[in-house]
């Protein structure tokens, strides 16, 4: 189990930014979102990624796509507010 870890993290570590997140993918997180502000808060935060897994992309891009599950512009408000963008 530790072997097998640690070939993965090294192996994370030697790819580096090769797995950074495509346009398309980019483009394909933003449709999802409800409202044009989270759309844009998806654009902003999550561009910069270079995790291939969403459970690895950043604080801030998880609470922008948090923000894009919202239905209404205020409701992403809230969720901006809570998470501190």
């Amino acid at each position: 189990m530790n072997k097998s870890l640690l070939i993965i993290i090294l192996s994370l570590i030697a790819t580096g930014s090769a797995h950074s997140l495509s346009e398309d993918k980019l483009i394909e997180l933003t449709s999802k979102a409800y409202t044009r502000a989270a759309a844009g808060l998806i654009y902003d935060y999550c561009s910069g990624e270079d995790a291939f897994l969403e459970i690895l992309y950043s604080k801030r891009c998880k609470c922008a796509i948090k923000a894009g599950k919202a239905k209404n512009r205020a409701a992403v408000g809230l969720i901006v507010d809570q998470c501190g963008l």
